[in-house]
């Protein structure tokens, strides 16, 4: 089993959930309307990857970019101690 990478940082959609409550959309129209998977939506909401396909369904049904779907979070620089 191939050993899982450590990336320097994550990436949060809460920025997502923002611009859905905005234009009315709900995570039921995200399944129903525009075909995206449960496990991807519950993807979404866990913080975890998804392919950019879905990026692009994504910001197409809310006519927007990715910046204002999704945002990089570094982690937080370790101390001297931790390493």
């Amino acid at each position: 089993m191939p050993k899982e990478r450590h990336l320097p940082g994550k990436i949060s959609y809460d920025k997502l959930f923002t611009v859905m409550n905005t234009k009315g959309i709900k995570k039921t129209n995200l399944r129903n309307d525009y075909k995206i998977h449960p496990t991807t939506i519950q993807k979404i909401i866990a913080g975890e990857t998804i392919n950019t396909d879905t990026i692009i369904i994504l910001c197409d049904a809310l006519n927007c970019q990715p910046g204002d779907i999704m945002e990089y979070i570094p982690d937080a620089p370790q101390s001297p101690t931790d390493l």
